[in-house]
């Protein structure tokens, strides 16, 4: 068995560690496959740095499709090690379809999560959500105990939306985003100044995003926009992707050359 103390004492994700550890443990005993919940796929990829010297467990990362920002971890024994088409055959989670009418009342992918979340259904069950228009949204949601959601109506403020649980095939799956170096001087290393670069939104836009809650710095919501960042700090924003910082040098002018990974 792991021992738990010895890998989560440095770890910033301590309640995500506790729970892959659990499910490491039941894999070595069963020899068998288990799944976390749902977390950031950066987190995923975090966390997993800690296991990386434990040579009786192999991790697997999935999140329903290839882009998905949000994942669960499989975790089996190093001597039982299932095809990857089988992980992602037998991925243990469903799609669903929140249909409204919202030509007059915009959402964001937000809302939906916190109507699904408000409605019963734990953070850790809920995956990607995505908008589809003025139609609604679709996402990714565990397959367990959800019939409750399904084929019922809820109210999304003052818009009617009827929650339908289907295959993850029958969803729209978001197009996905490649990997792209992005080279940027600006004034300071202010959250808002970097993540205006990153993401080619405006200053004024990004800011109004950072202060609803839209962007998440290391997998944390964070909602000032004068946060200072720092080399490794990694951005996710609602609907358009993550950035990381790769590099942060001061030129003869005295201001901040950026280097970014925009995935």
């Amino acid at each position: 068995m792991i021992d738990l103390k010895e890998i989560s004492i440095n770890s910033n994700y301590k309640k995500e560690t506790g729970e892959l550890i659990n499910i490491a443990n039941l894999a070595f005993k069963h020899w068998e496959t288990y799944w976390t919940g749902f977390n950031s796929t950066y987190v995923c990829e975090e966390i997993l740095k800690d296991f990386e010297n434990l040579n009786d467990f192999k991790f697997f990362v999935y999140g329903g499709f290839s882009s998905s920002q949000r994942s669960k971890i499989a975790c089996f024994r190093e001597d039982n090690i299932p095809e990857e088409d089988s992980l992602i055959s037998n991925f243990p989670a469903k799609g669903i379809q929140i249909i409204g009418n919202f030509l007059f009342d915009n959402a964001i992918q937000d809302d939906f999560r916190s109507l699904l979340i408000d409605n019963g259904v734990p953070e850790k069950k809920v995956g990607d959500i995505w908008t589809i228009g003025d139609r609604g949204a679709q996402g990714i949601i565990d397959n367990l105990d959800i019939e409750f959601i399904n084929e019922k109506f809820f109210y999304l403020r003052d818009v009617k939306v009827k929650i339908n649980v289907v295959g993850i095939d029958e969803l729209q799956i978001p197009t996905g985003r490649s990997k792209k170096l992005i080279n940027t001087v600006e004034a300071s290393t202010r959250l808002d100044a970097i993540a205006s670069a990153g993401f080619r939104i405006s200053r004024t836009k990004i800011i109004e995003r950072i202060e609803n809650g839209m962007l998440r710095l290391n997998g944390t919501k964070v909602n000032k926009p004068t946060i200072n960042l720092k080399i490794g700090d990694k951005l996710q924003l609602e609907n358009k992707g993550f950035i990381e910082i790769l590099n942060i040098e001061v030129t003869k002018r005295e201001r901040w050359k950026v280097k970014l990974l925009r995935k």
